[in-house]
């Protein structure tokens, strides 16, 4: 019959290192550690600086953006100031448009006094005075003073008898005593109504 020996001397156990708490490291493959371990370390030395790269480069462009669009904002607001000045320049220019053509129609109607001056001048007795004389579109305003009211008669007959005048209208008239010589003194204000202001 066979014996069984039975050794009950305590014995030390071999520290088994591929087995801890309860993990098989056997079954561990170094391939896909290595791949964990990549993924864990490399972005911070390598995609970490890509993105702050990145980011400065978005960042500078941005602000180049915000440049360019202050930019066209003032543009736009130089446009706004030489609309202004364009609408104001357009409205000096009509203004002077109007200016020319009144003066176009004046030099047409040929309204020069010079002719009918020259006659007045020439025909005022020596005992009369003009005091004051003016034209306002066609009408003639004079007033004076002479020594004889036939003297102001006359001057009016000679200025409806002329091509220059088509009626009078005698205004008021008086009297005064001049003091250095104690003339009397006739003092008158006739409007005329002007024909023509050529010969």
């Amino acid at each position: 019959m066979p014996m069984i020996k039975i050794n009950l001397s305590s014995s030390k156990k071999q520290l088994d290192i591929s087995n801890v708490g309860g993990f098989d490291f056997t079954n561990l493959k170094i391939k896909a550690v290595i791949l964990v371990v990549f993924l864990l370390y490399v972005p911070d030395f390598v995609i970490v600086p890509i993105w702050t790269s990145l980011e400065e480069s978005k960042a500078t462009e941005l602000d180049t953006k915000r440049k360019t669009v202050s930019g066209l904002k003032r543009k736009v607001n130089e446009g706004k100031n030489y609309e202004t000045q364009i609408r104001e320049l357009k409205a000096q220019e009509a203004a002077l448009e109007k200016k020319l053509l009144a003066v176009k129609e004046a030099i047409s109607f040929k309204k020069n006094p010079s002719g009918l001056l020259l006659y007045i001048a020439k025909n005022t007795p020596p005992d009369m005075w003009i005091k004051d004389l003016s034209i306002e579109n066609d009408t003639l305003s004079i007033k004076g003073e002479a020594l004889d009211y036939t003297s102001i008669g006359n001057f009016v007959q000679s200025l409806r008898s002329s091509v220059f005048i088509r009626d009078a209208e005698v205004g008021k008239q008086s009297q005064y005593v001049r003091e250095s010589d104690k003339a009397r003194i006739e003092v008158f204000d006739i409007k005329f109504g002007i024909a023509r202001f050529d010969q």
